[in-house]
């Protein structure tokens, strides 16, 4: 039998308020992630690079070290204090982005690009390990859907705030730093954008580290930190579970990444929209859909879960993925911009719902001296296959497949009918053995650390 509670949960308002603090991290993380995605033409043309190339600084160069490095940083948090682990990433990630205004060629860019992805990888395994300790399971959807709101709102602000530095630099001139001279306009968005880390840093030293709850229990009680074979057996015993959820988000992630990647230059290539048309008109749409996707998605699945749907997390993420087919079918087929920007709200409003709720099934399927490891794993597999291979897929269809710059509406189809099916079965087989595997482990853990 599980232990009872030695202490309360935290304080529900201090518990949001570092939810407000971690989101606003995720928000500027992915906004030093998807800047890059407003900035396709200028560096092409000033680098001389393909579709493919670019594909690669936006998932490959980025996934590389994010992927490698998120285990290990994912095992330090489970032992040591998380808040600290998030301090340095936040640090690393953010120096980089600054870095990346500096690269005057392709090698320069994509070794810097892997630098934003190494501290990139300690935010969210150590995010949501902090607030699984700050909220019960059946309360822990909605924060976690508010925490992931941040990907969307920072892939939505990295447009608006792309263009409005864009605008600055058109009308003020470029930036001239000491020692270096004049960079180009996509330069200094690189260098404007990373300086945002320094706000998060100062704001992350003032969130208190949780204490431990749901911790495996060895003879008179909970142990600190558990061997990595130990964590590798679990995962293979309740593979089934992860395999289904996490496979299925994966999926979702490949065709969400590729049309995160290429919906700007789709717009400026296909409706001749100047990059900063494209960064505000998409990105005011993203932050919208993406916020309320996450958001309600999240709250659904409390919600459903207090009414007794023991599938409520799992529920929400299929009823999301199965939106996103005839949405991301129909969006590239628009015939104006306008319409294309009401199917592209739909499209990131039904994939951020499953955001929250796959969060929220890594920590409550997971030992908390596993639980940042559980969410790295989903980020790895999120990441090396979504990001990796999402943008790539949809710049090899254009330069190999269609052969022709202007027929990329047609490359983002591609990739949501091959991808989304595949990610609508595979959560629909997950409902049992999440179940399964949640319920036998709250049998065998102790509540409070």
């Amino acid at each position: 039998m599980s232990d009872r509670p030695i202490q309360p949960w935290p304080n529900l308002k201090y518990a949001w308020y570092v939810v407000v603090i971690l989101t606003l991290a995720n928000t500027v993380s992915f906004i030093d992630r998807q800047i890059l995605s407003l900035l396709v033409e200028p560096i092409r043309a000033d680098l001389g690079l393909s579709d493919t190339q670019i594909s690669l600084l936006q998932g490959f160069a980025f996934v590389i070290f994010y992927s490698i490095m998120g285990i290990p940083i994912a095992r330090l948090a489970d032992s040591k204090n998380r808040k600290w682990v998030i301090v340095i990433g936040v640090s690393i990630w953010s120096l980089m982005t600054a870095a990346c205004g500096l690269a005057r060629s392709f090698g320069v860019l994509f070794l810097t690009r892997m630098g934003v992805g190494v501290g990139e990888a300690s935010l969210s395994p150590s995010a949501h390990s902090m607030m699984s300790d700050y909220f019960p399971p059946e309360k822990l959807s909605f924060p976690m859907g508010v925490f992931v709101a941040g990907v969307t709102s920072g892939m939505g602000i990295a447009l608006i705030a792309g263009a409005a530095v864009i605008d600055a630099i058109e009308a003020y001139g470029t930036l001239q730093l000491p020692g270096i001279g004049a960079l180009q306009p996509w330069q200094s968005t690189f260098v404007i954008v990373g300086a945002l880390g320094v706000v998060i840093v100062a704001l992350m030293a003032s969130v208190r580290e949780p204490a431990r709850r749901g911790r495996i229990k060895r003879g008179d009680g909970a142990v600190d930190s558990v061997p990595l074979r130990e964590v590798a057996a679990y995962f293979l015993t309740n593979w089934k579970a992860y395999a289904t959820v996490y496979g299925g988000f994966t999926m979702t992630a490949v065709g969400a990444y590729g049309l995160a990647t290429w919906t700007p230059t789709f717009y400026i290539r296909t409706f001749g929209l100047t990059a900063s048309e494209a960064g505000y008109m998409i990105g005011v749409t993203i932050v919208i859909s993406g916020l309320l996707g996450s958001v309600i998605g999240g709250w659904l699945a409390d919600f459903l879960a207090s009414r007794g749907d023991r599938y409520a997390k799992t529920r929400v993420m299929w009823i999301g993925s199965l939106i996103l087919v005839p949405a991301g079918l129909i969006t590239p087929l628009m015939p104006s911009a306008k319409l294309a920007v009401i199917g592209l709200g739909v499209t990131f409003f039904a994939g951020s719902m499953a955001a929250g709720p796959v969060a929220s099934i890594a920590q409550e399927m997971t030992p908390n001296q596993m639980r940042a490891q559980a969410s790295a794993l989903y980020l790895f597999l999120t990441n090396l296959i979504g990001l990796g291979l999402g943008p790539t897929a949809v710049a090899l269809f254009t330069d190999y497949v269609f052969g022709d710059p202007a027929m990329i509406r047609y490359s983002l189809i591609a990739v949501v009918v091959i991808f989304n099916p595949i990610a609508v079965v595979l959560i629909r087989m997950g409902y049992k053995p999440y179940r399964e595997t949640a319920d036998r482990l709250q049998r065998t853990t102790s509540e409070v650390a």
